[in-house]
């Protein structure tokens, strides 16, 4: 039965939210308003942004470092910039790069918005703070909106992060991942650990129908 209504709710809800993101949308939230492009992943329909900016609550980011890897809209790069920090934020989405740079430019804060794809584009440095919000799904993107959601059928993108992701941390750097019950997390988890990195459950969440998001603090093994 349980999954009879997960099955019924998705074949609703899916469509809806398609529908409702084929033009702009505004999303407010602790204080921050963006704009919200059609195609650019939004961060108040789903979960994973909001679990992530709970994270980020007691962390002093006052003249931090901040990197937001895979920005879409740029909440979390406006929200780390009002709190004082120096933000870098990047995507490999056109779209969602200029939709970051308008809304930032829109809370009238200071954001270094680049396009990469992952650390290809970025200045060499380490990051005082790195967040994550990774398309984690094991299929090929088709177009650039399913850039936010699949990981390449061989997951691919985690492959890339995990191999670049040593060069840009030390060992302070606080690096924050979220991951979901509905992709193949051992798998993501196993490709870091072959790449030298650990994982530390930091929070989860329940989701709607059945569903379960996870940050993880990403860290080098000893």
């Amino acid at each position: 039965m349980r999954k009879l209504v997960k099955r019924l709710a998705s074949s609703i809800l899916v469509p809806a939210t398609k529908w409702y993101l084929r033009k702009e949308r505004i999303y407010s939230a602790a204080g921050v308003t963006v704009s919200v492009y059609p195609g650019v992943f939004h961060p108040g329909l789903f979960s994973s942004t909001k679990l992530l900016a709970e994270c980020l609550d007691g962390v002093l980011l006052e003249n931090k470092t901040f990197l937001e890897l895979g920005c879409g809209t740029g909440f979390l790069s406006v929200a780390a910039a009002r709190r004082g920090a120096k933000v870098i934020a990047s995507d490999i989405s056109k779209t969602a790069v200029e939709n970051t740079k308008r809304n930032a430019n829109q809370n009238n804060v200071s954001i270094e918005v680049i396009h990469s794809d992952l650390f290809d584009g970025m200045p060499h440095a380490s990051f005082d703070v790195i967040v994550i919000n990774p398309p984690y799904y094991a299929r090929n993107p088709e177009n650039e909106s399913e850039l936010a959601w699949h990981c390449g059928e061989n997951f691919e993108y985690f492959h890339k992060l995990f191999a670049q992701l040593s060069g840009y941390i030390d060992t302070d750097t606080l690096v924050l991942m979220v991951l979901t019950l509905g992709c193949d997390v051992e798998k993501i988890l196993s490709i870091g650990n072959a790449n030298g990195f650990v994982f530390e459950l930091v929070k989860e969440k329940n989701v709607l129908f059945d569903g379960k998001d996870f940050v993880y603090r990403v860290g080098c093994a000893a």
